[in-house]
């Protein structure tokens, strides 16, 4: 399957302003099932492009416009990839992982520290809405049934809501509101799965629904923008992707382009602008991803 994405963004403000160097998390991932052919950035104004792998490994693309001054930022990117299917429920897990709880050996604790620390301000609240959701965690249950009842209980009880506005909600913040962006569900979810003892991540990137032959509505609710979900580490497994904004777990309709231990290091763009008093801006987000055959 070739998928094509055209992203747009833009960022329109009050005067002219002059801009510090942004960095670009918006190139998707290669892996076994995805591979890049083609990725083209154009920028307004022009600026200059150096490549860079961050401690994630994620591939980013760092521009900067020296003395430039405008009062349109953009940045235009168009990409091409070929993606293989993947069945999302096509891998074994280790014999001490296929029972939830289950100890991560030494290696494991060792890389996977980062992705394993709760938030202590947010534990007693979190584990007390795990129990509530999950029902009693003291008795031994299969792994994959308890991620997906997880994944389930964040899709049923907390209403989508897009908010175009930076920053991720704290999870208990998500609790309280009842509602919150993709973005806020996946980090409920990372942070629910680390009160388990679980090792999670944060992912941004595209979700590509293909169209329904009877024209009925698409599955993902939050379609027209970049998507975020979230990934455990399974012994035997690997990273293991979880969407509870939909509800499921991931397969190759998922194309991610950064991860991160937390949402606000990986923000599809981040950076500066600089003007003397304050400045008001207005973003706006055109996002087309179609399969190339279509």
């Amino acid at each position: 399957m070739n998928i094509l994405v055209d992203h747009l963004t833009e960022y329109r403000y009050e005067q002219v302003v002059g801009f510090g160097e942004h960095a670009l998390y918006l190139r998707p991932r290669e892996s076994q099932t995805i591979h890049v052919e083609s990725f083209e950035l154009t920028c307004e104004p022009e600026g200059k492009v150096r490549w860079v792998r961050d401690c994630f490994n994620n591939v980013v693309a760092v521009v900067s416009f020296g003395l430039a001054r405008s009062s349109l930022l953009s940045f235009h990117c168009r990409m091409a990839f070929e993606v293989a299917e993947e069945n999302p429920f096509d891998f074994i897990l280790e014999n001490r992982a296929s029972h939830f709880p289950f100890s991560y050996d030494d290696r494991e604790k060792g890389a996977l520290r980062p992705y394993l620390d709760p938030e202590e301000s947010e534990r007693w609240r979190l584990l007390e809405w795990a129990r509530e959701a999950l029902g009693d965690l003291s008795k031994p249950r299969e792994t994959i049934a308890l991620l997906t009842d997880l994944n389930l209980a964040i899709h049923r009880r907390i209403a989508y809501e897009r908010r175009d506005e930076e920053g991720t909600q704290a999870p208990n913040e998500t609790l309280d509101r009842g509602c919150g962006s993709c973005r806020d569900m996946a980090e409920l979810f990372v942070g629910a799965s680390r009160q388990l003892g679980l090792a999670a991540r944060f992912v941004s990137g595209y979700l590509y629904e293909p169209p329904h032959p009877d024209g009925s509505p698409t599955f993902n609710v939050a379609a027209g923008s970049m998507h975020a979900w979230a990934e455990v580490y399974l012994p035997g497994a690997g990273w293991r992707g979880f969407d509870p904004t939909n509800g499921l777990l991931t397969d190759h309709h998922f194309l991610p382009a950064a991860v991160a231990n937390r949402p606000e290091w990986v923000s599809p763009i981040q950076g500066q602008y600089f003007h003397h008093g304050g400045v008001a801006s207005q973003m706006r987000v055109t996002l087309k991803i179609a399969e190339a055959d279509a």
